[in-house]
């Protein structure tokens, strides 16, 4: 079992809430044994998210889980990715296909739970959509 950090940026977990949503993905968190993106992403499945979800039909790009408009990503490598998903999610909740996004990564490796926090703050002013971050430590 890991430990988990949560942060909501918007609102993010009275989104979850109100869709029935954020007892389930915190329930998952609690059963993850390793910090790996397979790992993670198998919870979700197990639970009833869809993997591999297009967000735009005119790109390959893919949202990990998706459950009810609400978004996936699981990022445990680069912190440049992050942004990136953060600016598909801008996007994707800006046309209405994103209430939220959960947002996955590591407390102690790149890009580090804090690092993500960081940057959610430093970007405040033009992130519109609702975040929910949560920090993973084996």
């Amino acid at each position: 079992m890991v430990l988990f950090e949560l942060f909501a940026f918007k609102d993010a977990d009275k989104i979850l809430e109100n869709k029935g949503l954020l007892q389930e993905v915190k329930s998952m968190m609690s059963y993850i044994l390793f910090v790996n993106h397979t790992a993670i992403q198998e919870w979700f499945h197990k639970s009833g998210w869809s993997l591999e979800n297009y967000i735009f039909k005119e790109t390959l790009w893919r949202w990990d889980a998706y459950k009810d408009k609400i978004a996936v990503s699981i990022e445990l490598s680069l912190i440049d990715s992050v942004h990136r998903d953060f600016l598909r999610a801008v996007l994707a909740h800006k046309h209405g296909l994103v209430d939220a996004l959960v947002y996955v990564t590591s407390m102690s490796k790149e890009p580090k739970f804090h690092n993500v926090k960081r940057d959610i703050e430093i970007f405040r002013e033009i992130l519109d959509v609702p975040i929910l971050l949560i920090g993973l430590e084996p």
